[in-house]
């Protein structure tokens, strides 16, 4: 297996173990805790290729875009990865998934190879995709050179979302899973920015998840996080 990694990683952390789609990392003594946040990026889906935006089941414009082959084979190399390393069910708490369904079907495999029970999903729109306001199934590419960043007013000059905007609810859904799960693991199956910001806002660190990439991080009260 071919190991990667992630240059500049801060948080004074250090990789403990890290191999292709599966990432962890420390955070002093929160590396010895019980509790761990599994961020998951879905799998590929058949819009990843036209680089569509995505974003809005309730949009004239949105298309369903389930996973590809490529995709599930993705999903289930994540769920084969997570059991190495001990995440399944006995040790996972709950499971937060996006509405979309490139992320329900991703969370589906994994319940079905076993991660966690299929009875601990919960979608939450929060884990949404960056929303792409009236440009809702447009080629991204028409729009901007990086995707992964919007900033605040040419968000508003098309009624989507800015990043700073996608950070928000992604701290706020760290934040409400940290208090309420005080033991265990919990997954998080998410979209490639939204994943993002959550990584920066605990690590000052922009990491771009691949799709079905997973990246282990502490489960701790950010306040306690520096």
């Amino acid at each position: 297996m071919k190991n990667l990694f992630h240059k500049g990683v801060t948080m004074k952390t250090k990789i403990i173990s890290l191999c292709l789609s599966l990432t962890f990392f420390s955070h002093g003594l929160y590396a010895l805790q019980e509790r761990h946040l599994i961020i998951i990026r879905h799998g590929e889906h058949t819009l990843n290729a036209t680089r569509e935006y995505n974003t809005n089941p309730k949009h004239s414009g949105y298309k369903v875009a389930p996973l590809t082959d490529k995709g599930r084979s993705e999903a289930k190399e994540a769920a084969e990865r997570l059991l190495t390393h001990g995440f399944d069910n006995r040790s996972i708490a709950a499971v937060y998934v996006s509405p979309l369904p490139r992320a329900v079907e991703t969370a589906e495999i994994l319940a079905e190879i076993g991660v966690y029970a299929k009875e601990k999903i919960k979608v939450d729109k929060r884990l949404i995709e960056t929303q792409a306001g009236n440009r809702e199934g447009l080629n991204k590419d028409k729009y901007t050179k990086d995707s992964w960043y919007v900033g605040n007013h040419e968000a508003k000059s098309y009624g989507g979302e800015s990043s700073e905007d996608v950070r928000k609810r992604m701290t706020a859904v760290y934040d409400e899973i940290e208090k309420k799960h005080p033991e265990g693991h919990v997954v998080v199956i998410t979209h490639g920015m939204p994943a993002m910001e959550l990584l920066d806002m605990l690590d000052q660190n922009n990491i771009r998840l691949s799709t079905g990439e997973v990246y282990v991080v502490p489960l701790a009260d950010r306040n306690q996080i520096a």
